[in-house]
């Protein structure tokens, strides 16, 4: 009862690492922009060391449309169902992928540092 790992399941682990190391790109860029802030901060200050408030409950990154995301979700869930249900013309039920992976990368596309 394995998944058959066939072109398009590939095609969506592509999609997947596409979106995780754009999140990890997100989490480095705004740790980098804290660092240099910081360090534009005690420069204008002198030694002062600056402190700069911090909220640790924030992700790294914001969204930059809803509409997007909403899209995106509703692309992923459609090229699943037409991989499962039989309802869908077989022309989507081949081409499942091709709706799933453009829902994540369309995902990607929606968020910001």
């Amino acid at each position: 009862m394995g998944i058959q790992m066939d072109l398009g399941m590939w095609v969506i682990l592509g999609a997947i690492v596409v979106f995780y190391l754009r999140m990890a790109q997100l989490r480095g860029r705004r740790k980098r922009l804290e660092r240099e802030a910081i360090v534009r901060s005690t420069s204008k200050k002198g030694k002062q060391a600056a402190v700069l408030v911090k909220d640790k409950n924030t992700p790294p990154f914001q969204v930059t449309s809803w509409v997007l995301v909403t899209i995106a979700v509703l692309l992923m869930l459609v090229g699943i169902a037409a991989r499962e249900w039989a309802v869908f013309p077989q022309l989507m039920r081949d081409y499942w992928w091709v709706l799933t992976a453009g829902g994540v990368l369309v995902f990607v596309a929606c968020f910001k540092a």
